[in-house]
């Protein structure tokens, strides 16, 4: 079957699962929407943690990480997955054992009061609303490809979509589609990365790829050729990490992710500390199986680039002329297909008609990629078979879905039962209609937000920036410092919240001179810091904790 039927068939496959499973198991209380009414296996629930994690950062737009900050991009990885190590040691047991369904409950009865309720929950949408933008574009990224349109067209065919989604239900629905989606999930980043392994290395699993040997050429480590290659283009990444950004970004993400209120809210479908525990060290397991392989993946994805366009006619590429050294035909439809979608650009500088990846000042010479599309591209590129390319595709649009969807509800569950629930106690029509009207807003607002020149990954960076300066800190002094009363934790909270926006919006927006050293990615770890001390000076300045504050 040719290539678009294939997508088509995959993806209208994978949306009839965990669409079907959505209605099958739809919410039918404002509860449903944070407790799961039969708790699951902690395995089934570290599959739907998994999901949520994975999102379109990993699936996308973290392969491409090293064409932005180079070797720095580790720091992502590390990030990412310390997170949920800090996650399932800190936060959740104490939340658990408190029984509270949400951070701003929490916070509220923890410093009796509505006030760091009310920052709590901006807090809680600001960060979502970011994330969700960060996910529409992923969804955008992968409509455009499906139904080969330009970006804006498939972005918003995407934002429809989530958007009928959204409304469908909530946690209960989502826990069984995610145990489903986590399958397609897993198959489809995992197929196209072992047929990759094979042709390129000695060895057929992605994550020991980079211990292992090219199986092309001299005998070479992966990451020998890789650097090798690197050389040889004269490569240099768009944002060049040093020590103390890496260092700073790593921190950041570990304890953004830690405080993620739509992963938070995940483990309250366990019925113990224990089992919350559980889940959590299968969610790792299930975390790790993808990204171990994802350093291998974009080491490999620059070999299969060289071998696949290296000085070949663009004309006779893209017009499926070209034929490899056994005869056999190098698809080059994918460049005009990815060129129409704008994220992937020739510029045939030296006017000779071919690919040259070493000439010009794109990533890769000639050859200007998106790190956004590097993950999508790869199959293509390749040429491998087209039921892998599609079932790629279906898997792409199941993580970004799932997590954009999950994002989503948590806006508009933590406005329903943390401040409509009292304010509409009488009138439920009018608390629906409203919580569905904020859902639409949300959605068009995210479709719109825009941070110029930043990847899927940094713009996720970004939530998990304000995460880590507001949320974190106050958590942790919420659950270990006693001393912590409210009028410290209200300025202390207020005092990283402002500092991180304004430290944000100046660097994403006005700093045109790119003097700033320390990148917005990893400042989050200075509000954190400033959230500390503010918190603990003005509660140890202020009287003890206060339980009439209201």
């Amino acid at each position: 079957m040719e290539l678009q039927s294939l997508i088509y068939l995959f993806v209208g496959v994978s949306f009839t699962i965990y669409f079907g499973l959505a209605l099958w198991t739809k919410a039918s209380s404002t509860k449903d929407f944070y407790i799961v009414k039969n708790s699951f296996n902690p395995i089934f629930g570290g599959a739907s943690i998994a999901v949520d994690f994975i999102s379109a950062v990993t699936f996308i737009s973290l392969s491409g990480a090293f064409l932005t900050y180079g070797y720095g991009s580790i720091a992502f990885i590390i990030g990412l997955v310390g997170g949920i190590v800090i996650l399932s040691i800190i936060i959740i047991p104490y939340l658990q054992k408190t029984q509270n369904l949400s951070i701003p409950n929490f916070l509220e009865k923890r410093f009796y009061s509505k006030y760091i309720k009310l920052i709590s929950i901006f807090i809680v949408v600001l960060v979502s609303f970011i994330y969700i933008s960060a996910q529409l574009k992923g969804v955008g990224i992968i409509f455009s490809r499906i139904f080969q349109l330009d970006l804006t067209t498939g972005l918003l065919i995407g934002m429809g979509i989530t958007l009928i989604y959204a409304f469908i239900g909530g946690m209960r629905n989502m826990a069984y589609a995610q145990i489903a989606q986590y399958i397609i999930i897993l198959f489809a980043f995992m197929t196209p990365a072992i047929f990759l392994t094979i042709e390129f290395t000695t060895t057929f699993l992605p994550q020991l790829a980079i211990f292992s040997k090219t199986s092309f050429g001299e005998e070479l480590y992966l990451m020998q050729a890789f650097d090798r290659s690197l050389n040889d283009l004269g490569f240099k990444p768009s944002s060049d990490l040093d020590l103390i950004n890496t260092i700073l970004i790593a921190i950041s993400l570990m304890f953004g992710v830690a405080c993620l209120p739509h992963i938070v809210i995940k483990f309250f479908s366990n019925p113990s500390v224990k089992d919350a525990r559980k889940s959590a060290l299968w969610a790792l397991v299930f975390i790790s199986i993808i990204y171990t392989s994802i350093f291998s993946i974009f080491a490999i994805s620059t070999l299969n680039i060289v071998k696949n366009t290296t000085n070949i006619e663009y004309e006779a590429f893209i017009n499926d002329e070209v034929k490899t050294t056994h005869d056999t035909l190098n698809s080059g439809k994918w460049l005009k297909i990815w060129e129409n979608i704008g994220l992937v650009k020739f510029n045939d500088s030296n006017k000779n008609g071919n690919i040259d990846l070493q000439n010009g000042e794109n990533n890769f010479g000639e050859l200007n990629i998106n790190p956004d599309a590097l993950a999508l591209l790869n199959p293509e590129i390749a040429n491998l078979p087209n039921w892998v390319i599609a079932l790629f595709l279906a898997g792409a649009l199941a993580a970004t879905l799932s997590t954009i969807t999950g994002l989503i509800l948590i806006i508009k569950t933590t406005l329903s039962y943390e401040l409509f629930e009292q304010s509409f106690k009488k009138n439920s029509i009018n608390k629906v209609l409203l919580s569905k009207l904020f859902i639409v807003v949300i959605i068009v607002l995210a479709t719109l937000f825009h941070i110029p020149n930043f990847t899927i990954l940094q713009t996720v960076a970004i939530a998990f920036t304000l995460c880590t300066a507001t949320l974190f800190p106050t958590l942790v002094l919420a659950i270990f410092y006693e001393k912590t009363n409210t009028q410290g934790a209200i300025i202390g909270i207020l005092t990283a919240l402002i500092f991180t926006l304004i430290y944000a919006i100046y660097f994403l927006y006005f700093n045109n001179s790119q003097h700033i050293n320390l990148r917005v990615e990893g400042i989050g770890v200075i509000g954190a810091i400033l959230n500390f001390i503010v918190t603990i000076t003005i509660s140890n300045l202020t009287s003890k904790i206060h339980k009439d504050v209201d």
